[in-house]
């Protein structure tokens, strides 16, 4: 279920996407003959004004047809009739919508979840199959020892866990009813990363909301770091400093690390990094692709004259096998870390 959930999630920001080029489009004056969610055959269509909007049985992602655009439609109504401010605001509108829904989901978040203030060691809940649930480690109690070393808040316990291995045998003392008690048991194995050890609890953490305007504006400065922290990102990936293969992540990867932050409670911030990122990535000059379509745009004023349809045809075929490629690795890279147990995104 919480796979579903993450599909979803991921299907509802590609639809906002296609949502911010349609309604743009018709704000401007450029006809939309279909506005789809998924694709391959239609399993309901109706048409309401000049638009006809339906469901396809493969839900993953959506389009909107515009005319004029590979339709050979011809008039004032259609994408290629209008000037090109007015196509490249339709184009820009997609990423635009993408950011404006991370923005609402952070300040969503500020406002009902809030910002973790403290994180304590105390015992929320335990892991199901854990070494915790094991020996006996109960939530409400609080961990004050590590194998006989005094553990103060959960970032020394954490720092304590940190070199120990799935199978190593510790000792954790907990104060339960204003007693000690001492637990011996083996450390279990994160699911998500073999090679790190897990004692198996959540701790109690003490959060803070924010008014409406007070979260916009962290919403907003929240957005501005992460996009600044991902160019950065991909700087690092183009110079190799960063290795391409350990931090990609497909829909087999996303779907999962989704489905494990819908079980952890950090879902709705996920879905907005996933938002700036859908945003970005559409940025990239390459057909077809939002920025290959505005650095088209951008040719057609340098150069005085629209590009021939045959040549944004062959450059976005090529476009085209780049991003399926890059969908394989993805893919291949996702699938290769679950068989060897690696994570989807790294440390």
């Amino acid at each position: 279920m919480t796979v579903i959930v993450a599909l979803l999630g991921l299907i509802c920001l590609i639809v906002i996407h296609e949502l911010g080029h349609m309604l743009t489009a018709k704000a401007l004056g450029v006809r939309v003959p279909e506005f789809g969610v998924g694709f391959g055959p239609a399993i309901f269509k109706k048409k309401i004004g000049k638009t006809v909007y339906s469901f396809r049985i493969i839900l993953l992602g959506g389009f909107a047809k515009m005319a004029g655009m590979g339709d050979g439609a011809e008039g004032r109504d259609t994408y290629h009739a209008k000037p090109a401010w007015r196509r490249a605001l339709i184009i820009l509108a997609g990423p635009v919508a993408n950011v404006l829904a991370a923005v609402v989901i952070l300040a969503g978040v500020f406002m009902f979840q809030g910002v973790v203030t403290d994180v304590k060691p105390v015992v929320r809940s335990v892991e199901l199959h854990s070494m915790a649930q094991d020996v006996g480690i109960r939530a409400g109690d609080r961990i004050v020892g590590l194998d006989g070393e005094k553990v103060k808040s959960w970032q020394g316990f954490e720092h304590q866990m940190s070199g120990r291995e799935p199978g190593e045998r510790v000792s954790v003392t907990v104060v339960r009813d204003g007693s000690q008690k001492t637990f011996k048991g083996k450390l279990g194995a994160d699911p998500e990363d073999k090679d790190r050890a897990l004692v198996g609890v959540r701790p109690e953490v003490e959060t803070t909301t924010y008014g409406p305007l007070k979260s916009l504006g962290l919403a907003v400065h929240r957005c501005v770091e992460i996009t600044i922290k991902l160019g950065v990102f991909v700087g690092q990936l183009i110079t190799g400093e960063k290795d391409l293969y350990a931090n990609v992540t497909g829909p087999v990867g996303i779907a999962s690390v989704g489905s494990t932050a819908v079980n952890q409670g950090f879902f709705m911030p996920l879905l907005a990094l996933i938002s700036l990122n859908l945003a970005l990535f559409n940025l990239l000059p390459i057909l077809p692709l939002d920025g290959g379509h505005l650095f088209f745009i951008a040719a057609e004023k340098v150069l005085g004259r629209p590009i021939s349809e045959q040549t944004m045809g062959k450059i976005a075929a090529l476009g085209l096998v780049l991003v399926l490629a890059l969908f394989l690795f993805a893919t291949y890279a996702d699938l290769s870390k679950i068989f060897t147990g690696k994570p989807f995104i790294p440390d």
